[in-house]
């Protein structure tokens, strides 16, 4: 069994993550069409863990839309693995007016 304590050797992040209260996110396509819905799972300030609620084919550049803050963020994905995937966040675009 592995030891939990082993400092992680995978690990390419230039952040550290922090786990949050799972979070839920929209995916939306950098015209603004919603795609996908998510859960976020870990967050850093340059990247971030999602959990797709279902898994479909998804676009590189993407917009999330973190609905507990409403705010948007332009990401790209640069891992995944099913449901899973791993994102950098290219830039903060704020909380849209209304």
């Amino acid at each position: 069994m592995p030891d939990p304590n082993a400092p992680d050797t995978d690990n390419r992040r230039r952040e550290d993550r922090h786990r949050t209260r799972l979070r839920a996110g929209i995916l939306r396509g950098r015209d603004g069409r919603r795609l996908a819905d998510c859960v976020i799972r870990d967050r850093s300030a340059g990247g971030a863990k999602l959990y797709l609620i279902e898994e479909r084919p998804l676009p590189l550049e993407l917009e999330l839309e973190d609905e507990a803050d409403h705010r948007r963020y332009d990401i790209r994905i640069i891992r995944r693995k099913g449901p899973e995937i791993g994102v950098v966040v290219e830039c903060e675009k704020g909380i849209p007016s209304a």
